[in-house]
């Protein structure tokens, strides 16, 4: 349900400080040792997730104690209303479930960076985000991702799959999970490993 990431976080080289990078409104200032910057990752809209537990529960009791339609000795048969929310309430929880097990896929799959964010798109029905960044490899690669409201942000966490780093997706896209950030001196490094829940 929790877990905690580390992304090493280099040393600043020059004599001049350099601006600090800005993640959900939380500064990660380069200092002259290395550091590591821990990502914890917490469960959000833990209701909503319980809301379709109980959901697809009260749907899997119409469905079993209520006969067929057109199957009436008992006179107790599923109308047009019980079959409308039957399929209405499978589709509200196949869609969240979806999301949810997609979400935990990713975070279990990805290679984690920090991005630049390029621009910004307030658009009313296309509102996001254009970022770049650099794979293990080196190379440069980009994306987009949803737009949220945190102004003074500069970067952002990206999450790609490292068979294919154009397959990507950045911290903000993710509906049931919270990124928090801070950073640790490098020599905190073996007590800031992956800990999960």
């Amino acid at each position: 349900m929790s877990g905690a990431i580390t992304i090493p976080w280099p040393a600043t080289t020059d004599l001049e400080p350099q601006a600090p990078v800005v993640i959900e409104d939380t500064p990660l200032p380069f200092q002259g040792y290395d550091q590591e910057l821990i990502i914890f990752v917490r469960v959000r809209h833990l209701l909503e997730l319980v809301a379709c537990v109980a959901l697809s529960g009260v749907t899997l009791y119409v469905m079993v104690f209520f006969p067929i339609v057109g199957a009436s000795s008992t006179g107790l048969q599923i109308g047009a209303y019980e079959a409308e929310f039957i399929c209405g309430a499978g589709l509200a929880v196949l869609l969240v479930s979806l999301r949810w097990f997609i979400e935990r896929r990713v975070l279990r799959r990805s290679h984690y960076t920090v991005g630049t964010l390029l621009g910004r798109d307030p658009g009313f029905f296309r509102r996001g985000i254009t970022y770049q960044f650099w794979d293990n490899k080196g190379e440069r690669r980009g994306g987009h991702g949803p737009l949220w409201g945190r102004g003074g942000d500069n970067a952002v966490l990206i999450l790609y799959d490292p068979n294919d780093p154009d397959v990507n997706t950045s911290h903000g896209a993710f509906l049931f999970h919270r990124f928090n950030f801070a950073l640790v001196p490098g020599r905190h490094r073996q007590q800031a490993t992956m800990v999960s829940s």
